[in-house]
């Protein structure tokens, strides 16, 4: 069996080969599909901005049912479902105009300014406080790598061990 291409929007796979493949990309019902899962993830002002303009579909609102589906040129929301896309867009705004630099975020180069002047002094090593590892008494040096050895000025001086690390 040869190889499969396998399309999520549709849920189908097929052949793979070139002209299988350009097929199926160019087919309506492809297209259709494609079109539908992007606009799940629409802007809701833009949502709004679309189906406002639209007039209901009375099918869909009877019976609940539309044989056009996402594809219909009338509108399937329901008022309670334009009024909570119209408080959402409201809501949106509202964060955006009450964060603005000027009144919520600080100023980026107030923050770098911060941290460095709340920075302890790096010359002066007597401020700084080294954690302190528990090392257990069973644990003896020589049963470790040198890796893992702790780290004395002796050690740092002589280079040689450096050579069984490898």
């Amino acid at each position: 069996m040869g190889k499969r291409y396998y399309c999520a929007y549709c849920d189908r796979s097929f052949k793979d080969d070139t002209e299988a493949r350009k097929k199926h990309l160019s087919s309506l019902q492809h297209a259709k599909n494609r079109a539908d899962h992007y606009n799940m993830y629409k802007d809701p002002e833009i949502i709004l901005k679309e189906e406002c303009a639209k007039t209901p579909c009375k099918r869909f609102l009877t019976i609940g049912d539309c044989a056009f589906g996402l594809g219909c040129r009338f509108s399937h929301y329901s008022p309670p479902m334009i009024w909570e896309l119209q408080r959402l867009v409201n809501m949106k705004n509202q964060s955006r105009l009450h964060f603005t630099p000027e009144n919520g975020w600080p100023n980026p180069d107030d923050i770098i300014k911060e941290y460095f002047e709340s920075t302890v002094n790096l010359n002066n090593t007597d401020e700084l406080n080294y954690p302190t590892w528990y090392k257990s008494s069973e644990i003896q040096d020589a049963m470790l790598p040198p890796s893992l050895w702790p780290i004395t000025p002796e050690s740092l001086a002589n280079t040689s061990t450096f050579k069984e690390w490898g």
